[in-house]
């Protein structure tokens, strides 16, 4: 037998954003349409699945009667989803912030072997089980805050074993979490020192030997590369993505957070699922990217943590574009040492003027269709059964109130993971 969550407020998150144009601009009606709101909604659970979503008055059958349990709450909705981490790493680089907030730039301290390098050696030094360890807790608070599926980047390794011993400690770590791990391989993060003259031997070795290693071994989905100033060119990502691609793994790409490298290009070129930062793209990489369906990943707290508040992602000419927009974290020990998701929901409206439903759907819908999922990120029959509840009196006060954990109990796969004391289920 399942179990029903009745909610004041029901946010489905409906699957095709194009039908939203109806609404117009702005307004707390295409705000309700974008969330897919259903008041005084209900969710019948059974197993790891939802059998059924609709109003409280219309529910089925199943869902009725004394012997179902009931979980009451304010405002529901699925499961939150971080699409761009970089949460498997070791050491931390609080120094470096130091040096930037006294006037030296990041792109400086990366160029001069610092940055992502810096924590290359920490990971390199670290062992596999300390890496799982320290994933495990990371995970564990993402979960606090409502999240179901954590997306996890490798690209602190640089060699084969290195990038491998990532991966695996994200697979490890799966076993004792009580949400998602995706793993993500981005070998293709930084030129290590060791090739720092031999920039196309390393490509071939992310080609050549990393790429084919990872796919055989099942290690990661996707297959992700930097291309940007002191980083990877357009030319070296095409390259990589479709040596990917050539093994069946996803395309994904950070593109033009430094300057315009082209990635929104290559990211529309390949077929990319998501092109990540996007600070610096220009308006033809925006047309390409919502023709070729890629999906817009954008970190607002890179910009806060960096200091780069100039140049923000055009986050309303990618949305007026037609292409999905979602937010996440980039959780990462240099440039965005934060894993709170709804720190970044209150950011993507103040810095990007994303409207309270528009940043909702983009840690739900939007980051799953980042992902090419379609079992996550909305709740509909037949969907994943992942929910986030909160206790907060409307939904859009998720992205008002920053600061606060406002989750009263956390869904996955059907199961409750994480609930406050008050969280009580009626029986």
């Amino acid at each position: 037998m399942g179990y029903v969550i009745r909610a004041a407020q029901l946010l489905t998150m409906p699957q095709d954003v194009a039908q939203l144009s109806q609404y117009g601009d702005g307004g707390e009606e295409r705000d309700d349409a974008i969330v897919g709101l259903i008041e005084d909604g209900c969710v019948l659970v059974e197993d790891e699945t939802i059998a059924w979503v609709g109003p409280w008055s219309e529910r089925p059958k199943a869902a009725r009667g004394e012997a179902v349990d009931v979980f009451e709450t304010a405002v529901a909705m699925p499961g939150w989803i971080d699409c761009h981490t970089h949460a498997v790493f070791a050491g931390e680089r609080s120094q470096e912030f130091a040096w930037r907030n006294a006037g030296k730039p990041y792109v400086e301290v990366l160029e001069e072997g610092g940055g992502i390098l810096t924590t290359v050696e920490a990971v390199r030094q670290a062992s596999s089980q300390e890496l799982t360890d320290t994933l495990v807790r990371r995970a564990f608070l993402s979960v606090r805050q409502g999240v179901t599926t954590l997306e996890v980047k490798s690209g602190y390794g640089l060699t084969t074993a290195d990038e491998i011993k990532c991966l695996k400690a994200v697979q490890r770590a799966q076993k004792e979490v009580p949400c998602e791990l995706v793993g993500c391989f981005l070998g293709a993060h930084a030129v290590p020192a060791e090739y720092r003259d031999r920039r196309e031997a390393y490509v071939d070795l992310v080609c050549e030997e990393m790429i084919p290693k990872v796919a055989k071994g099942g290690y990661a989905a996707y297959c992700d590369v930097f291309c940007d100033r002191g980083a990877f060119s357009a030319e070296e990502a095409e390259r990589i993505l479709k040596c990917g691609q050539e093994y069946g793994l996803v395309a994904r790409i950070h593109a033009d957070e430094i300057t315009d490298a082209g990635g929104a290009m290559v990211a529309a070129k390949v077929g990319a699922s998501s092109a990540d930062h996007l600070e610096f793209v220009n308006p033809e990489g925006i047309e390409a990217m919502a023709a070729a369906g890629v999906v817009g990943v954008l970190m607002p707290a890179v910009n806060l943590f960096l200091g780069t508040l100039d140049h923000l992602a055009p986050a309303r000419a990618l949305l007026n574009a037609g292409c999905e927009v979602a937010l996440a974290t980039d959780f990462n020990p240099g440039s965005a040492m934060t894993q709170d998701l709804g720190t970044i929901l209150m950011l993507g409206c103040t810095l990007y003027k994303l409207t309270p439903g528009e940043a909702l759907r983009s840690i739900t819908a939007g980051a799953a269709k980042a992902l090419r999922r379609t079992d996550i990120g909305g709740l509909r029959a037949g969907a994943r059964a992942d929910v986030a509840c909160f206790d907060v009196p409307h939904y859009r006060y998720l992205t008002y109130h920053f600061g606060q954990i406002h989750t009263e109990a956390v869904i996955y796969r059907g199961n409750f993971v994480y609930w406050t004391e008050e969280a009580d289920v009626e029986e």
